[in-house]
C-alpha cells in the first residue's frame, strides 16, 4: 500500500509540474488559464488531504484532528475560489496550506511518522508543487510578459 500511495503522489506531482511549464512556453492567454487550472487543482488537491484524515483510526482520529480536516477543506475550496479573484494571492494561499498540511500531518499522523519513504515523498513532493506555485507567480509577476 505505501508503495502505491508514494507512486500516486508522484503521479500528482506531474500535472502541477506541467501546468507550471506551460505559461513559460505557450502564449499569454494560454498561460493564465494554465495558471489558474493549477491553483484550482492545488484547491481540490488541499481538500482532499484534508479529507484524508477522516480516515485516520485511534488517538488520531480526535474531534478536534476532525476540524483541522474540515478547515484544510474549506481551505481548498477558497484556494480554488480565490484563483478566479486574484491568481497571485490565490497561489500563495495554496503554498500556505499545503506547508500547513504538511506541518499538521508531521505532528499528527502515525502513519507519517512510521512509514519513511511516504513521509519523504510527502515532504518533496510539497515543496516541488510550492516552487511550481512560486514560478507561476513569477511569471503572473514577470514585466516582459
Amino acid at each position: 500500500m505505501q508503495k502505491t500511495k508514494v507512486t500516486l503522489i508522484y503521479w500528482g506531482l506531474c500535472l502541477f509540474v506541467l501546468l507550471a511549464l506551460i505559461p513559460w512556453i505557450f502564449n499569454p492567454s494560454l498561460a493564465i488559464h494554465s495558471i489558474q487550472v493549477l491553483a484550482i487543482y492545488g484547491g481540490i488537491v488541499v481538500a482532499f488531504l484534508g479529507g484524508i484524515v477522516w480516515g485516520w483510526e485511534g488517538t488520531q482520529a480526535s474531534s478536534v484532528n476532525l476540524w483541522y480536516a474540515i478547515g484544510f477543506s474549506i481551505l481548498g475550496l477558497g484556494v480554488a475560489l480565490c484563483s478566479f479573484i486574484n491568481l497571485s494571492v490565490s497561489l500563495i494561499l495554496l503554498i500556505l496550506s499545503l506547508q500547513a498540511f504538511l506541518i499538521f500531518e508531521k505532528k499528527h499522523s502515525e502513519y507519517f511518522k512510521s512509514n519513511i519513504k511516504y513521509a519523504s515523498a510527502r515532504n518533496l513532493i510539497t515543496n516541488l508543487v510550492t516552487i511550481c506555485c512560486i514560478t507561476s507567480i513569477a511569471f503572473i509577476n514577470n514585466p516582459y510578459t
